[in-house]
């Protein structure tokens, strides 16, 4: 087995037990229990329970990036890429290492990880997508002259927001969906052309 399809077989398995018992709950030695792996062969791939996670978040990411440039492209208008993407959203939102991710970042309080958490959350090529998508709808003359960059910070703040309220008080898809096509109103009342 290659290192990666380990790699892979380890955070499938931690996954599973953070799903099972939450992040804070489940130690090493229930990865390696789930995994069927030998505690050292959990640690040559990965330092920490920590690490584990984190690449767990840095697969979640690079798919995030990769739908949000794949739905951003096209001939549609600005209003229905943002559409398309709203709705690959709202099904990434219900994905299970969504919940972990909420739950890890509600609950990490070891200074070195949240370091870590940042700087991969900051290397995310998300607000460049998405201030590049702004650009273009600028130029288009479908949105009004405005601070791309800030308006990329909105959006993925208003997807995150909305993540974290499903996270924390609902759960229920119909009240996600009603939540994010509000949000998204409001935001094209700011932003498109009128």
């Amino acid at each position: 087995m290659e290192k990666d399809s380990k790699k892979d077989l380890i955070a499938d398995a931690a996954l599973a037990c953070f799903l099972s018992t939450g992040y804070g709950g489940t130690s090493v030695d229930d990865i390696v229990k789930a995994s069927g792996m030998s505690k050292g062969g959990i640690y040559w791939h990965f330092k920490s329970k920590e690490e584990i996670f984190l690449y767990l978040l840095k697969k979640w990411m690079d798919e995030t990036e990769k739908i949000i440039q794949d739905h951003l492209t096209g001939k549609e208008s600005a209003v229905e890429k943002l559409a398309r993407l709203k709705e690959q959203f709202l099904e990434k939102i219900n994905e299970p290492v969504s919940a972990v991710i909420y739950e890890f970042n509600l609950q990490a309080k070891d200074e070195a990880v949240l370091k870590k958490l940042r700087a991969l959350i900051s290397d995310s090529k998300r607000k460049t997508i998405l201030r590049d998508y702004i650009l273009l709808a600028i130029r288009n003359g479908e949105f009004r002259p405005l601070d791309a960059e800030a308006a990329a910070n909105v959006l993925i703040s208003i997807f995150e927001g909305i993540g974290l309220q499903w996270f924390i008080q609902s759960k229920d898809k119909k009240t996600l969906e009603n939540t994010a096509n509000m949000a998204l109103d409001i935001f094209f009342n700011g932003v498109l052309t009128k």
